[in-house]
């Protein structure tokens, strides 16, 4: 009996090999492939074909100096691709990039006299030399890419680097961001001897020139690498370039790319490289909630000049170019259904210039595929306006029916949704007695805040006023921007039915006339529809989510005191109008604060035996205290869902909370 357990629990090898084969790989990851799966497509195998025809040595040879190398690098490489959104952007792009140009690179030797300014016979002699030597930067030219532009994190939650070998199970990989794109140039060096044969070093190091231009090079000193630089970075253009539907003669037959796919690629480029929300001036380009403003002729300049580099047509006159952006969708037109938008700049720091500015719209999602890949928001206000600068009233749309992801689906651990069952509705909170309408109390007809700005510490002091931290902010759960929206409206209607029935049959203490039903008005005043509630607590939401929206700084319309939300009024709707409507007329965010009074989520004040709306926080500083006053709402999942809130130290509420 023990003897057949024995058996049964043992596994050979052969059987341990066949049992990993089979197991299922999970949704998400890679498996690692051989170096034989890998080259078995006739596009690398005509690759390998052309890089033998243009070496003269025997097949055993070319095993041991090229063959082999090619195979390790190919075990490196597997799926990565060669560049996050530009030329191999596909899985697998990086090997394929790497074989063309060593292809490429084999075939332009040819036409090179090496070593330069040398007598006939000894090229002649270092002719396989020199051969080797440019075979094999090409093979390191764009390796350091695998260990600092791309995250590849193994089964276990190991990160893999290069230099540990070939990668042995399951794996998934990611772009760094604000990665050095500087870098991997000049850590070539560090894979020479993983991928070149001893042998090879110690035959090179015998012809000093030769040796010494190869380390240079793949120690990042093209400077210092002469020629061979000159054939590397040939060969790579040439690849790029066919990649992206150049006008070259192909090695191999590739699809052609449609000039819409290069105008795509060339704009993200661009704006890649752009300076983008500078506070001061000097920018090209400020990204909104609306959308991302840049300036439309140094833009299509750009992008002409980019296309030309790469080789590929394109119209002399930036007017066509707009006709291409705006026929292939790549950006928004206006109303008019042109592709210029006139437009102001407003930066927080005070930087205003009065004259408009010529702009594109483009849709953030064109330019970058998740929110996490995207800057920060401009601090400041993009207004639209007409040609001569007068502010055009509109509702600029967010782009929400476009349904766009807003974080990775792998972030689903923290819900951002709208309870109704965690909204606490109780009559001394919600109901209006209409006997406190006077009770809405603007600071000041000018600057809301006073002087109470200098009072908050400046960032990197010790303070605990912070909102959502930027791993707090990744975690927000799997849903469109839509989706989010849409559960907001819901829970806003699902609370007018259950503020109405609350309101039907209980008085609040400081009730002092006949309770009317509680309802919200989509009152229009010259404004289409968005002097409403429900408008206004998805652009608060919207705004806290996407951070354009400032919480706990010294800026800020909204704080945390005391597990509430402190919304300061009247600045927050005067806020929300400018930005909706381009209009700071006070009977416009009178009216909507008035609006947002009545849906009643805001707790009251009590003291003496009265009732007030609004509720007043001292701000504390060091030197003197300001006073802010505000609606203070308990339910702040209505605004940021299950995030955790944390509390304004420098802010002190004035009264107790029943």
């Amino acid at each position: 009996m023990l003897k057949k357990l024995i058996t049964a629990l043992r596994i050979t090898p052969s059987q341990k090999t066949q049992t990993e084969k089979n197991t299922p790989i999970s949704k998400g990851w890679n498996k690692p492939l051989s170096a034989s799966e890998l080259l078995n497509t006739p596009l690398r195998e005509r690759y390998l074909t052309d890089i033998w025809q243009n070496v003269s040595m025997t097949p055993k040879m070319f095993d041991t100096l090229y063959r082999k190398p090619i195979e390790r690098y190919a075990e490196i490489v597997q799926l990565l691709p060669a560049s996050e959104s530009h030329h191999h952007a596909h899985n697998g792009g990086m090997l394929d990039h790497g074989l063309e140009v060593l292809s490429i690179a084999a075939k332009l030797r040819q036409n090179y006299v090496l070593p330069p300014n040398s007598p006939p016979e000894e090229q002649a002699k270092q002719r396989d030399v020199w051969t080797a030597v440019v075979i094999y930067a090409a093979l390191l030219h764009d390796l350091g890419k695998t260990a600092v532009d791309v995250e590849v994190i193994l089964e276990d939650q190991r990160r893999w680097f290069p230099w540990q070998g070939k990668i042995d199970s399951p794996y998934r990989f990611r772009y760094i961001k604000s990665r050095d794109y500087s870098l991997h140039p000049v850590i070539g060096g560090v894979f020479a001897q993983q991928f070149i044969p001893q042998e090879a070093l110690d035959w090179l190091a015998e012809f000093p020139v030769a040796f010494s231009t190869l380390m240079y090079f793949i120690s990042g000193h093209s400077d210092k690498s002469g020629v061979l630089a000159d054939i590397i970075q040939k060969a790579d253009q040439i690849s790029v370039t066919m990649a992206l539907g150049g006008d070259i003669q192909k090695i191999g037959e590739k699809a052609p790319v449609s000039f819409a796919k290069q105008l795509h690629i060339a704009l993200k480029e661009v704006i890649r490289n752009m300076k983008l929300n500078a506070p001061k001036g000097g920018g090209e380009g400020w990204l909104t909630n609306e959308g991302l403003w840049v300036l439309s002729k140094s833009t299509t300049d750009k992008v002409r000049a980019y296309l030309m580099q790469q080789g590929i047509s394109v119209p002399a006159q930036n007017s066509r170019v707009f006709d291409e952006l705006q026929a292939h969708k790549l950006i928004e037109a206006t109303p008019e259904n042109t592709a210029i938008w006139y437009g102001k700049i407003a930066s927080n720091s005070g930087w205003q210039p009065s004259a408009p500015f010529t702009l594109l719209k483009i849709s953030p999602n064109v330019i970058w595929e998740g929110i996490d890949s995207r800057p920060p928001l401009f601090d400041g206000l993009v207004t639209v306006t007409d040609k001569e600068g007068n502010n055009k009233i509109q509702d600029v749309s967010l782009g929400i029916n476009e349904t766009t992801e807003i974080l990775s689906k792998n972030h689903d651990e923290t819900s951002n949704e709208f309870l109704l069952s965690d909204i606490n509705i109780t009559p001394n909170v919600t109901l209006n007695t209409g006997t406190n309408d006077n009770n809405i109390k603007p600071e000041s007809e000018s600057d809301p805040f006073g002087s109470y700005l200098d009072l908050f510490p400046t960032l990197g002091e010790n303070s605990s006023s912070v909102t959502l931290s930027s791993h707090e902010s990744d975690n927000i759960s799997i849903e469109t921007v839509e989706e989010q929206l849409s559960e907001t409206e819901q829970g806003i209607t699902l609370l007018k039915e259950e503020i109405s029935s609350v309101g039907s049959e209980q008085k609040p203490k400081s009730q002092k006339s006949p309770i009317s039903e509680v309802k919200i008005k989509n009152k229009v005043i010259d404004s289409g529809d968005l002097l409403t509630t429900e408008k206004f607590i998805k652009w608060v939401k919207e705004g806290i989510i996407a951070k354009s929206i400032h919480i706990n700084k010294p800026d800020a319309k909204l704080h945390f005191v005391e597990n509430h939300l402190f919304m300061v009024t009247p600045a927050i709707f005067q806020l929300y109008t400018r930005e909706k409507l381009g209009s700071d007329r006070q009977e416009d965010w009178e009216f909507l604060q008035k609006e947002f009074q009545d849906l009643g989520i805001h707790k009251r004040f009590y003291a003496d035996g009265d009732s007030w709306n609004i509720w007043s926080c001292d701000v504390v500083g060091q030197k003197k205290t300001s006073l802010l006053s505000g609606y203070l709402i308990e339910d702040v999942k209505l605004f940021v869902g299950n995030k955790p809130v944390f509390n304004n130290h420098w802010l002190k509420l004035k009264g107790n909370i029943q």
